[in-house]
């Protein structure tokens, strides 16, 4: 373990039992495939093949170089997952609320995606004709090619993985990824091409992740392959390989919970299903705004704690990609509860230090009379932090800000149960089933494969599809800037639709949106449930029967919660 630094993305390889934080059931019968041309303000319009600027100087069509800038806050429009921001960016539907591709002649009748739970939009059918052929790097007449990308294996990290029930061997992962690839092929109209896969596992450890390491990788990939995409499903805090990926021209997917402002800087180059950072604060911020600013902290562990009125500490990884965001939430807390009531807990991800670090802080934040911990970590920094309360006998409410998959059952278990019984908030997870009722053991049965998935196998699933509804969207003449416009303003998915009685996540890209993930459900942790999951005692339950509220939906007043918690 003392070699684990910078430790964030070793657990983010889980995926399968997450299945409706990226799936759901279909959408409406509308899309908006619209013309040419840079129709979102930011950062750089596609304007010319890639590769022909510098590394680390501009971006192709000659923007200034992506990254974080300011303090995080976003400006434009309106937040996802309120009602002013569902449709999108304005365009003109035609055939009853279909709109036609970007170019070339359609036969007036929607194409629709069947089968799934994760159905893109539907689309005019295409008549035919000239797709536009080689529009792009790694586009041609008759082929797409989509790259899925693999940090080197790391033996400390996939122990921990194998523990946790979270891990998938490269072998299943790429015959999961190329069964993917061929069902989309047959289901989703392309344009006349079909998807070329490359599995590339790289050069790069993720423990700790070298910056440079990893911009070498997005290059030899760039050069080797000449993708028009890649996707990496399993990444909270290396930037460096999506950023390199976008100087280069390449269409990318992945790395959780950044800063909006990476994505818009990025534009029209990187993507993510998950909530952007300053959109999870937004939502972590609104809802204790609503929820507990200004209360007695009732569910902490301690009884002088649960007279007081409650202060927070946000805990955060302070990283280039992770502290505008949790800064971004702290603003929006001080506006409520005032100042005085929050403390900064920014740390270092890195293990070699972390337990010395929580003892530190836990006691700094112990004597400053804080009576609640806000989680707006990675999913590990918990394990140490709850040990080290525990340790010093300090018993705070533990919030959840959302997201970084602390709201997972498998990863919760693993914090000090004496502290985490006390764990509730917003999440942005949906109900947890089998790996066979979701869209990776869908597609598995229906290419021919007997028996089920590797059960880790659904969140490439879902990060292929979500992928490949671009392509769609983005119609035959396909490149960055018609996929940008294809996806932004294709239309979410339905918030409030009821699939095995359980609410849906509502996935939303749009205008100044690179991320899809938009509502949230309120949870709280009971140490003795049977997980789902994996079987073991630890998991989340969801409150008012798991009911998803967007950013303008949040409920007010405390929290009811069992007594316990």
């Amino acid at each position: 373990m003392s070699s684990l630094r910078r430790y964030a993305p070793f657990a983010l390889l889980v995926a399968a039992q997450i299945v409706l934080v990226v799936v759901a059931p279909s959408r409406g019968a509308t899309t908006a495939n619209g013309p040419l041309g840079g129709q979102f303000s930011g950062g750089p319009a596609a304007s010319q093949q890639p590769g022909s600027s510098p590394t680390g100087t501009t971006l192709p069509g000659g923007s200034t170089p992506g990254g974080v800038t300011g303090p995080g806050a976003t400006t434009g429009p309106p937040l996802r997952g309120s009602g002013s921001s569902t449709t999108g960016a304005t365009a003109t539907a035609s055939g009853g609320g279909v709109q036609a591709p970007a170019s070339g002649q359609t036969t007036g009748r929607p194409f629709c995606v069947s089968g799934l739970l994760e159905h893109p939009p539907c689309v005019a059918t295409w008549a035919g004709g000239d797709n536009g052929g080689a529009t792009w790097q790694g586009v041609s007449a008759k082929t797409i090619t989509v790259v899925m990308y693999r940090p080197k294996d790391n033996a400390a990290v996939d122990a921990i993985l194998r523990e946790t029930g979270t891990y998938i061997d490269p072998a299943a992962e790429k015959q999961q990824f190329q069964l993917v690839t061929d069902w989309i092929t047959k289901h989703y109209q392309l344009y006349g091409r079909t998807i070329k896969p490359v599995y590339v596992q790289g050069s790069c450890d993720i423990a700790p992740p070298v910056d440079s390491c990893f911009r070498g990788d997005a290059d030899s990939i760039a050069s080797s392959y000449k993708p028009f995409a890649v996707f990496w499903d399993g990444d909270t805090n290396e930037s460096a390989f999506f950023d390199e990926l976008s100087r280069k021209g390449v269409v990318n997917w992945g790395g959780w919970g950044f800063a909006d402002s990476f994505s818009d800087n990025l534009r029209p180059y990187h993507y993510d299903l998950f909530m952007g950072g300053d959109v999870q604060a937004e939502f972590a911020g609104r809802w204790y705004c609503q929820r507990l600013a200004g209360r007695p902290a009732q569910y902490a562990g301690d009884a002088a704690l649960r007279s007081k009125t409650r202060k927070v500490v946000v805990i955060y990884p302070d990283t280039a990609v992770t502290t505008p965001a949790a800064q971004h939430l702290e603003r929006v807390i001080s506006s409520c509860a005032g100042p005085s009531n929050v403390v900064d807990g920014k740390y270092s991800s890195d293990t070699s230090t972390a337990a010395q670090q929580s003892t530190t802080s836990t006691a700094k934040y112990k004597a400053a009379g804080v009576t609640t911990a806000l989680w707006m970590s990675d999913p590990i920094a918990p394990a140490y932090g709850t040990k080290a309360e525990a340790a010093q006998n300090w018993h705070p409410e533990e919030v959840l800000a959302g997201g970084g998959l602390l709201d997972y059952d498998a990863l919760a278990q693993t914090y000090d149960q004496s502290e985490w019984k006390h764990a509730f908030g917003p999440s942005d997870l949906g109900q947890t089933v089998n790996v066979d009722q979701v869209d990776a053991g869908k597609i598995w049965r229906a290419e021919g494969k007997s028996g089920s998935p590797n059960a880790n196998a659904n969140l490439l699933t879902a990060y292929e599809l979500s992928l490949a509804e671009g392509i769609t969207a983005a119609g035959p003449k396909l490149t960055p800037l018609t996929y940008e416009y294809g996806l932004l303003t294709a239309p979410g998915y339905d918030q409030w639709t009821k699939w095995h009685d359980q609410r849906l996540v509502y996935v939303k890209w749009g205008r100044g949106d690179y991320t899809g993930i938009s509502d949230v459900r309120e949870v709280y942790y009971d140490p003795n449930l049977k997980s789902p999951t994996n079987g073991r005692a630890g998991g989340y339950v969801a409150l008012r029967a798991g009911a998803r509220y967007p950013i303008d939906g949040m409920p007010t007043g405390e929290p009811k919660l069992p007594a316990g918690v």
